[in-house]
């Protein structure tokens, strides 16, 4: 296993014409591109996606999460973490939150608290027979960013590439 990445790693084929029998690495699914790549951030079918996502924020910053869209067949979530910091949430003070599909409102506002909280970080989850799974599978975000407003296309790790299981737009507004 390559850090959160549990993929069962790319598959292998021959080259054809190699005098030494080398391999060449076929990526099949969008875990085996970021384990392969060994980081947060590939290209897919010529598109920047991201299997999580940085965000600066400060002491007393507001995240206001809008879903626009999330797929019926099952739960899906954006899950949010500060270093050095909490998120208050409801009005509760946790150091991870998620924002889920059947439980959340559509519009969510979390509280960044922490005099040395620096930075938010995003993933996106999804139920599969009540077990919150993420970072498997073809699970990415692709993202859309016009100053402080971020609108995140995610798809789950369920089936084929979708970018289609949950939009959701973000807005970052400083204190």
């Amino acid at each position: 296993m390559n850090g959160r990445f549990a993929c069962s790693g790319p598959t292998k084929r021959l080259t054809r014409g190699a005098p030494d029998d080398r391999y060449e690495r076929i990526v099949t699914t969008l875990c085996e591109a970021f384990q392969t790549a060994n980081g947060r951030r590939v290209s897919w079918r010529g598109t920047q996606v991201y299997s999580l996502l940085r965000f600066t924020v400060n002491d007393g910053d507001s995240i206001q999460v809008t879903r626009v869209s999330a797929s019926p067949i099952r739960a899906q979530a954006l899950k949010f973490a500060v270093d050095r910091g909490e998120i208050r949430a409801n009005g509760v003070l946790v150091p991870a939150a998620a924002v889920w599909t059947h439980t959340a409102p559509k519009v969510a506002t979390l509280k960044i608290v922490g005099k040395r909280a620096r930075s938010l970080e995003v993933w996106n989850a999804w139920s599969v027979d009540g077990v919150d799974t993420s970072w498997i599978g073809n699970a990415a975000m692709m993202v859309e960013s016009d100053g402080q407003v971020h609108t995140i296309r995610c798809s789950d790790g369920v089936g084929k590439v979708t970018f289609e299981d949950l939009a959701v737009r973000l807005e970052v507004t400083a204190a």
